[in-house]
């Protein structure tokens, strides 16, 4: 889940928070003006401050069982995910910040509650007590989620969950402090900031380490070790152990003016209307206003240009090839001679096909074009870029990788929907055939065209592959 989707939830999961956090301080205001107002002074009396306080803890309680156990689904049956760290782990091996967001999450999701606890009950300003509710309220969720089906035991949310309850706690200290001391102390500054300097200092460290790696992470290797005991794996293959070596490229996009371009060529000008830019959309008309949609994805260099409001009709296309031809030709999008295609929907296709063989430089991808019967453009989707040769690397024989497997050194790729992440769980008595081991080649997180092996064959009678990392570390 990404940083938008995780904004987008919490602000729908917020509005029922809302509504009770309402109607808790309309309780409040009538206690405090009807019923207390009444009371004798000798009679004991909640603090304003306490009330508020315990009104949005409260808020804040149905918030994260949102979260964690309301209206979740409940397709994980008593799966449990021991490995601590794991999910960094996963983040770093992927480079990915969406995997990073979900481990940072669980840490802020209870960093509140680490703040709440002392300012509303004073055992609570021992840390033991805290520490002892947090993974107690930590350990409750977990354990609802694991025999309920809703989600899985993971000792990461364990020590996620901990460490910002933990974090709370030492910010209450610190702003204790300060008002206590009329000032900010060094020492208590950077007590009780201890743990978020150091994670800082962490990934500062690892964001080094990677800009300093040549290659970037390929997601394939995001997998924790099988235990392959008394698993059978067997291949009827002739394995070569012969040294072997595979060519590595570099992705280049292409990011010209894509704007400029279609002035030009297609007489196509941005209006004025609202548009979507998050998205990378753009509103455009031709020179007699019929509007059309430019969505742009920059990071990929591909851009998609649709006539709006219009039906695409099977046309013939009698007559069609050539002005599609020209046309391309007077767009210039074409770096070298393509496979032409004429699609069973009347549209035109020029598709570069994908060549990691050839050890040079080299383009790929393709580019749709879509002409009403008068000749003009409804469509045009651009996808192509260039694999730049970097060099050639050593790599895994088929022998090294059939090893791999025997190691359960692999990730176990849920291959279609219908599978279950149970069902990829691999334990004694499993059998693994491999029929086939082929090189092939996927893209890192710096865009470094890598090689890989797929290995296919059956996992208990069922089609099965799962991908490795070719080259030699």
């Amino acid at each position: 889940m990404g940083i938008t989707e995780i904004i987008s939830n919490i602000k729908f999961l917020m509005l029922p928070v809302i509504i009770i956090i309402g109607i808790e301080f309309l309780l409040i205001a009538l206690y405090f003006f009807y019923y207390r107002k009444r009371q004798s002074d000798h009679q004991k009396q909640i603090p304003l401050k306490q009330l508020l306080l315990g009104a949005i803890f409260i808020g804040y309680i149905v918030f994260v069982l949102e979260l964690t156990v309301i209206g979740r689904g409940t397709s994980h049956y008593m799966q449990m995910n021991l490995q601590p760290f794991s999910g960094y782990i996963d983040a770093w091996k992927k480079y990915s910040l969406r995997d990073l967001q979900n481990c940072l999450f669980n840490i802020l999701m209870f960093v509140p509650l680490g703040m709440f606890l002392p300012l509303l009950i004073a055992k609570f300003k021992e840390f033991k007590w805290l520490l002892l509710v947090v993974v107690g309220a930590t350990m409750s969720i977990e354990t609802y989620q694991t025999l309920s089906g809703a989600g899985i035991f993971e000792l990461d949310d364990l020590i996620n969950n901990s460490l910002g309850g933990i974090i709370g706690y030492q910010l209450y200290r610190l702003a204790t402090s300060i008002v206590h001391n009329k000032k900010v102390k060094l020492k208590s500054l950077i007590g009780n900031l201890a743990i978020p300097l150091l994670m800082s200092f962490i990934f500062i460290g690892m964001n080094i380490v990677y800009a300093q790696q040549e290659f970037g992470h390929l997601a394939i290797n995001a997998y924790t070790k099988s235990k392959m005991s008394d698993v059978d794996v067997s291949t009827s293959l002739e394995l070569s152990s012969a040294l072997t070596v595979a060519p590595i490229y570099k992705k280049m996009i292409k990011n010209d003016d894509v704007e400029d371009l279609l002035q030009q060529k297609l007489g196509l000008s941005e209006t004025n209307a609202q548009y979507d830019k998050s998205h990378g959309e753009t509103l455009v008309k031709d020179k007699d206003g019929i509007p059309f949609t430019l969505v742009k994805n920059n990071a990929e260099g591909q851009w998609w240009l649709t006539e709006n409001n219009y039906t695409p009709e099977q046309t013939s296309v009698a007559g069609q090839e050539e002005k599609a031809k020209s046309l391309m030709d007077e767009l210039s999008l074409l770096p070298q001679d393509a496979e032409f295609t004429v699609l069973e929907n009347g549209e035109f296709e020029w598709q570069l096909p994908d060549r990691p063989d050839l050890n040079r430089d080299y383009w790929t991808g393709d580019i749709g074009l879509g002409l009403k019967q008068d000749g003009r453009v409804y469509s045009l989707a651009y996808s192509l870029h260039k694999n730049q040769f970097i060099r050639e690397v050593n790599i895994l024989s088929p022998a090294e990788v059939y090893e791999r497997i025997k190691e359960g050194e692999f990730p176990q790729i849920k291959y279609n929907a219908l599978v279950q992440e149970e069902d990829l769980i691999i334990k004694k008595g499993d059998q693994i055939e491999i029929d086939s081991i082929e090189l092939s080649h996927m893209y890192d997180t710096k865009g470094f065209y890598q090689p890989i092996y797929k290995v296919s064959g059956k996992f208990n009678g069922n089609d099965w592959f799962t991908l490795i990392q070719a080259g030699k570390e």
